[in-house]
């Protein structure tokens, strides 16, 4: 379901407010954070298992000072609900030189919801995950991290891992794209996205039963309006892209997941009622950055352009990705909405963070779910 004009103004309005609200730490909401993911949330796993390149090089980090393995200028989402609510930055599970009390991140850049062996069962081979990196994966890394945080009573662990806060996404996007790679949008939103969401609520179900009590579950970003699927899905038709340039038929997908999704939340929140359980939506606030720039200090011209990359239209190149030469960053990311084509910039993040902790862009808010139960 589209959202109305008057409607996503309202949403503009509430979400600038959320901006501009100043997040101090504050002490004892949660213990710790777990996340699970792809590049929207991975701190530093995919440098470590994968390849350094090119996440662990410059310009990626810029904003910070330097690189860190994040897939973008600076910050992610989980970074800055990790700042808000008083914790250390969520160290990526494949650095065991780290301590995961306070929290541990699974995510993997380019990891999928779904196991490989299903796409080889759909005849989708290309493109191939970078590493075995899925789901069920990154939880299975949480059931061998857990014996080590709760080695006290079963009581201690239930009350340490009721009080956690777990993200489950952003997942479906390298899913729906490698679907994309040998499917239509078409078959991919009708065939696959169920298959996708019943895989997260499946993920969700599994943390409640290992005694996780507060849960977010992120949804897709508008698809459509990525660099990255603008430069490699153009259309001829005008009637494809909608008022804000971006091509609807890939954002219809993306809707069609978040709504899917949204109702697994209520579903589970009805299925366990000691479960307090989000939807966090990415897909209004970057719709929001396109309606309103400005109001977020981002510049109009630029809205549908890569920060990062390798030229053409959208400043984006498969070929000369971000960090590669002979592409190139733009002098200041903060006035940016995309950073590579496919990643959002540091502020960016920041701001729907931001919405997330204090809505309105997350059912219930982050910051209420330490208080319910």
């Amino acid at each position: 379901m589209r959202v109305s004009v008057a409607a996503l103004l309202v949403v503009v309005v509430v979400l600038h407010v959320a901006d501009a609200t100043v997040l101090r730490p504050q002490k004892l909401l949660f213990p710790a954070i777990f996340s699970f993911g792809d590049s929207y949330a991975d701190t530093g796993n995919y440098i470590i298992e994968v390849d350094p390149r090119p996440f662990n090089f410059s310009p990626y980090g810029d904003t910070l000072g330097r690189p860190t393995g994040r897939a973008s200028d600076g910050l992610l989402p989980v970074d800055f609900v990790a700042n808000a609510v008083g914790l250390p930055l969520v160290p990526p599970y494949l650095d065991r030189s780290q301590d995961f009390s306070k929290g541990a991140n699974f995510a993997v850049i380019g990891a999928r919801a779904l196991d490989q062996a299903f796409f080889l069962e759909q005849n989708v081979t290309s493109p191939a995950a970078p590493m075995n990196s899925s789901l069920s994966v990154q939880l299975r890394w949480f059931e061998e991290l857990k014996p080590s945080l709760c080695n006290a009573t079963k009581l201690d662990c239930d009350d340490y891992l009721g009080k956690s806060l777990f993200f489950v996404g952003e997942f479906g996007g390298n899913d729906y794209l490698a679907f994309l790679s040998a499917k239509s949008v078409e078959q991919t939103t009708q065939t696959f996205v169920p298959v996708v969401i019943n895989a997260i609520a499946a993920a969700a179900e599994r943390l409640i039963q290992h005694g996780a009590r507060r849960i977010v579950l992120p949804g897709n970003i508008p698809m459509g309006c990525l660099p990255a699927i603008l430069t490699l899905y153009p259309s001829p038709n005008a009637s494809d892209y909608d008022s804000y340039g971006c091509l609807d038929k890939f954002n219809a997908l993306a809707r069609y997941h978040n709504e899917l999704l949204r109702r697994s939340a209520r579903e589970l929140r009805a299925k366990y009622p000691r479960a307090a359980i989000a939807f966090a939506d990415y897909y209004q606030p970057v719709l929001a950055f396109l309606t309103a720039p400005a109001l977020f200090g981002f510049d109009r011209s630029t809205t549908l352009v890569a920060c990062c990359g390798g030229g053409g239209e959208y400043n984006f190149n498969a070929t000369a990705f971000c960090g590669f030469p002979p592409a190139t960053a733009c002098e200041d990311p903060s006035r940016s909405v995309s950073w590579d084509g496919i990643h959002l910039t540091q502020p960016a993040f920041r701001k729907i963070a931001r919405s997330w902790l204090h809505g309105p862009s997350s059912v219930p808010p982050i910051l209420t779910l330490a208080l319910e139960l």
